[in-house]
């Protein structure tokens, strides 16, 4: 729906408000005409080697195929770029070099940068050095960086190579988010700005806030937890300030932990390295999918939190269940950098935990969709237990899944008031930007993706509110194949300290599966990660949880929430369809007299 009709709509309701300083209208002018992307082929580039897609080789004349057959040789001319590129995948770094030595159309393949990384990514740090794949310093792509060569020599292969394989990565990681997401980025910095943050008292409840589809802005000064509580908990909302406290946000910018933290390895994803050698590798590199540092357990995170919490987290996050895990408690915290273009797909939090995160430099854009709303372009089994999804961020915005994201976010302008959606009838896929010492709130159970605008910091955390635990104990309960973070040898020591203090009754349910969960061998002492093992039904989490509960302040909490359990939605969900994507996978109808149209013609089952 576009800006107009959602003015004259609004119009008859009440187009103004009363805060505590000042009245005014809401800012519909603020917001963006359009929110799609219709520029996104004007950024396609020329390959450095002068790859070609592969459908531009039906444009190729006979001189040209035989250029390419003498290139290629016999038996690759023949496979097709998967085959060729897994082949390549089997070779050692010598091999490689090798293979890149044969010709043109060898050199383009075997140069192939994301066979580079593989071959060090897939390596553990003991193996690395065993193969001399280590480097300390950053050369401006892995195999340079493997190779300690100062840059990789760029070859002329214009004619030889059409490959979707190697040209749509390249054009993955060119792509400019700046410029496709530029007026969302203007909307929403003078929704900052402009607009400012929202008195709570004013906007009561998410239904309240007039501009639809766009996550709101809350004036963290004037919130309180009833009001999270009563209202906010189950919808995203950004937290900032009209009056900011400079002093609000640790300055944990880049530059100040490089100052700080220079040599402290830091886990990003499958590589654990210095900051330094990570920050030269953020400054430059054509990842399709940028390496991202998400670090909970370095020196550097003991360092910044030497309590393991964070100091001052925002006051709806200072009430956390899970607090009473203590030290088997999984990762909870992490410290977040990454260059532009960096980010993270679809996804929901782990064990139907709440999060927030806080940017403490650059600026990040959120798409985030409500619980049995499956994300377009998202693959999801009944159960959300496998979730398929585009390879990439750059992938997923390319094949169209951001516009059919903005127009179920339009959608929303129309309140339909279904009691389905939750309260205001306008829960669907919302989107917006946090911008420095801004906080995001995610509820439990939203699908949500994030796109680094900047080279990017932020701190993250994980928590159980205590109005969310029936949430958690029915996942815990219900899905305990999808408990994930939890360590046996950690849960077994805290289970027995627990035990040993005081005298329960064995024949309580909860305590004999505990004692018999205790007793087995096969598990004693295994440091593994409950995520990582396979029919770990057995780990009494749900057990343990509520006799930790029930020995808190919590214990009220939890009887209360007890009887409220049920696995009738757990059983049942069903994930809801985008209607475009529905349109584009409907199965033909040659009856319907529409014979012309066109359609993937997928055939799901009901």
């Amino acid at each position: 729906m576009s800006v107009e009709v959602l003015q004259q709509n609004e119009t008859k309701e009440n187009t103004e408000f009363t805060s505590k300083k000042q009245k005014t209208a809401y800012n519909y002018h603020l917001l963006a005409k359009s929110r799609s992307i219709s520029n996104l082929y004007q950024q396609i580039s020329k390959h450095p080697l002068g790859v070609k897609p592969s459908a531009n080789a039906f444009l190729a004349d006979s001189k040209d195929l035989e250029r390419i057959r003498e290139s290629a040789g016999t038996l690759f001319n023949r496979l097709p770029d998967d085959i060729i590129l897994q082949i390549l995948s089997y070779l050692d770094v010598i091999d490689l070099v090798n293979a890149s030595h044969v010709s043109k159309f060898w050199y383009a393949y075997a140069t192939f940068d994301d066979l580079w990384r593989t071959i060090y990514t897939s390596k553990s740090e003991k193996k690395r050095k065993e193969l001399d794949l280590t480097f300390e310093n950053w050369k401006g792509s892995w195999r340079s960086s493997i190779l300690s060569i100062p840059e990789q020599y760029e070859v002329n292969c214009n004619g030889l190579v059409y490959s979707d394989a190697l040209f749509t990565p390249y054009i993955n990681a060119s792509i400019d988010y700046n410029s496709l997401f530029a007026e969302i980025i203007e909307e929403q910095e003078k929704l900052k700005d402009l607009d400012g943050y929202w008195d709570a008292h004013v906007l009561s409840n998410p239904s309240k806030y007039p501009y639809r589809g766009r996550i709101p802005r809350i004036d963290e000064n004037t919130f309180n937890y009833e009001m999270f509580e009563n209202h906010w908990s189950d919808h995203p909302f950004i937290l900032g300030s009209n009056s900011p406290d400079s002093d609000r946000w640790p300055k944990w910018t880049i530059s100040w932990l490089l100052e700080k933290f220079p040599d402290v390895k830091f886990r990003q994803e499958s590589v654990l390295w210095e900051l330094a050698l990570y920050e030269s590798y953020a400054r430059k590199n054509n990842d399709e999918n940028p390496l991202y540092l998400f670090d909970c357990r370095s020196e550097a995170m003991k360092s910044l939190l030497p309590t393991g919490y964070f100091d001052n987290p925002p006051l709806f996050a200072q009430n956390d269940l899970f607090k009473v895990f203590n030290e088997c408690r999984p990762d909870h915290s992490w410290l977040i950098t990454g260059p532009k273009r960096s980010g993270s797909t679809f996804h929901k939090d782990p064990n139907s935990t709440d999060a927030w995160n806080v940017v403490l430099e650059g600026s990040k854009l959120w798409v985030m969709l409500p619980p049995g709303m499956k994300p377009p372009g998202v693959f999801v089994s009944e159960d959300e237990s496998e979730v398929m999804s585009p390879i990439g961020l750059a992938e997923w915005v390319k094949n169209g899944f951001w516009n059919d994201s903005i127009t179920l976010s339009d959608d929303a302008s129309i309140d339909t008031h279904d009691k389905n959606l939750g309260p205001g009838g306008f829960k669907t896929c919302i989107v917006g930007i946090t911008f420095k010492n801004e906080c995001m709130y995610v509820p439990s159970g939203w699908w949500h993706s994030v796109i680094n605008l900047e080279d990017s910091v932020a701190f993250t955390a994980n928590f159980v509110p205590p109005c969310k635990i029936v949430n958690v104990l029915n996942f815990m309960k219900f899905k305990p194949d999808q408990v994930s973070g939890f360590r046996h040898d950690l849960l077994q020591a805290k289970l027995n300290d627990f035990l040993n203090h005081d005298d329960f009754d064995n024949s309580d349910g909860n305590i004999k599966t505990i004692r018999d969960y205790l007793s087995r061998e096969d598990l004693r002492n295994n440091d593994e990660d409950v995520g990582e093992l396979k029919g770990t039904g057995c780990m009494p989490v749900f057990e343990a949880f509520v006799e930790f509960l029930r020995k808190s302040e919590y214990r009220n909490r939890v009887e209360k929430a007890l009887p409220q359990l049920s696995n009738a939605d757990m059983k049942n969900i069903k994930i809801k369809k985008s209607k475009i994507w529905n349109d584009l996978t409907k199965p033909i109808n040659q009856d319907d007299g529409n014979k012309g149209s066109f359609s993937f013609g997928f055939h799901f089952d009901a």
